[in-house]
């Protein structure tokens, strides 16, 4: 396990805290060199497997996780969700050996809101940890334009869904409110402003609502809260209009 280094952000600014597993040595320096370029994240750990991240996790709260889950060794898949389990509050991205769709469904089996090939230009890594730390869901723009893949990935969360027996709303009315303001698709500080709470309280909330739907991310809970009909469409928040055209 790599130590952790200093972090340079900037003063009155939280960095945005990583751990990232990947087996692979050559690629993982090559990560490396791209995050100690961005002076607002701090990576707590490089680890080899999920077990050694969990090692972190048990002490630290990263707000990103970046895993590759094509790991060699036999039950990664299986340890990676363990390690989903054991830090409820981050977000996973995960490393893809390609934009192929075993990646991607790979990215979708653990619960992850971004994914990243390995050919991937630096600048779209970094973008992509950004967004996912600021509470965004890159991935779910990534299945947008496939919608063949996604077909295959609603087909497979259909029969769970029939199939699960628990049909009282579990959610509090503060949970219920921010889940509406997610699923019209508002960030995680617009949604401490919207609804006068800070943006740690919202992460509070999601991760509540994410262990409570038994869901491991934004859009898979708006999903699982419409179908039991405890998420009316007609409910979501109306966005501004756009300002008129000055020209």
């Amino acid at each position: 396990m790599t130590p952790r280094g200093k972090t340079t952000s900037a003063p009155g600014e939280d960095p945005i805290r990583l751990v990232v597993v990947e087996p692979r040595e050559m690629l993982r320096m090559g990560v490396r060199q791209i995050l100690d370029r961005e002076t607002d994240f701090d990576v707590l750990a490089y680890v080899t497997t999920p077990a050694e991240a969990l090692a972190v996790v048990d002490f630290e709260t990263p707000d990103v996780v970046l895993v590759d889950v094509a790991l060699p060794e036999p039950g990664a898949t299986e340890a990676t969700r363990q390690l989903r389990s054991g830090a409820p509050e981050s977000a996973f991205v995960v490393l893809g050996r390609d934009d192929d769709d075993a990646s991607i469904m790979g990215a979708v089996e653990i619960g992850a809101v971004g994914h990243v090939a390995e050919m991937a230009a630096p600048a779209e890594l970094v973008a992509t940890i950004r967004r996912a730390a600021d509470g965004e869901d890159p991935l779910k723009d990534e299945l947008i334009s496939r919608p063949d893949l996604l077909e295959r990935i609603v087909e497979g969360m259909r029969d769970t869904m029939v199939a699960d027996p628990r049909p009282t709303n579990p959610l509090t009315s503060r949970e219920l409110e921010v889940l509406v303001r997610a699923a019209g698709g508002s960030r995680n500080r617009e949604i401490a402003d919207a609804l006068g709470l800070s943006e740690q309280t919202v992460k509070n909330h999601l991760s509540s609502i994410f262990h409570k739907l038994g869901v491991p991310n934004r859009t898979r809970a708006v999903t699982y809260a419409s179908r039991q009909g405890w998420l009316a469409l007609d409910s979501l928040p109306t966005p501004p209009p756009d300002p008129p055209d000055q020209r």
